[in-house]
């Protein structure tokens, strides 16, 4: 596979679309490490499953893998992937309350989620990407602490385990989040306009 330019997002999204087209198994490798992650997310916060969430994002690449000679139609894939998550679990989840209802168990509504938590979790999804991606061009020190905080360790705890003072985790924090800050907000506000243009 030709080396993708991460540089600017559309050109990155093209030129994948264009390699799974022709039926590049690296491409969609690549295509499944940078997304299953935030998808699996997306999933398991309107379904509240961790097998269901697993299943409903297995079938939406098996989707995009079977349909791939179809993707130049897609605009913008990352909005293509979150619709196709959203939509799947709300299908279940729709199946699902139709099965309780013809049991006698009567209406499951409370299980569905609205189009506001849906927008609600892509954002969270799309935060915890975003973090992780700019965590992870983090000089080493830095990368280091903040994986461990990402994880919920504290102060003391990261200290110890790297063996460093308290006030070194707390210098790396601060540098951290003054290289994070505009990287981070300017990936969430372009992920939630790519989101909402996709609809």
């Amino acid at each position: 596979m030709t080396q993708l330019n991460k540089d600017s997002d559309k050109e990155f999204e093209s030129e994948l679309i264009r390699e799974l087209e022709s039926g590049s198994t690296a491409a969609f490798d690549q295509l499944y490490r940078q997304f299953y992650p935030s998808l699996y997310l997306l999933a398991l916060k309107l379904s509240k499953s961790v097998e269901l969430s697993k299943d409903i994002v297995s079938e939406v690449f098996l989707q995009v893998w079977e349909g791939r000679a179809g993707l130049r139609n897609v605009a913008n894939i990352r909005g293509y992937l979150y619709i196709s998550v959203r939509n799947r679990t709300f299908n279940y989840l729709k199946s699902k309350d139709a099965s309780m209802e013809n049991l006698g168990e009567g209406t499951l509504t409370s299980l569905e989620p609205t189009a506001g938590s849906f927008f609600q979790s892509l954002l969270h999804t799309e935060t915890i990407r975003a973090l992780r991606e700019a965590v992870s061009t983090l000089p080493p020190e830095c990368k280091k602490v903040m994986e461990l905080v990402l994880r919920g360790y504290a102060t003391n705890d990261i200290a110890r385990m790297l063996e460093i003072s308290a006030s070194a985790v707390s210098h790396q924090k601060s540098r951290a989040v003054k290289l994070l800050k505009d990287r981070i907000y300017l990936s969430i506000l372009i992920a939630c306009l790519l989101v909402l243009s996709a609809q």
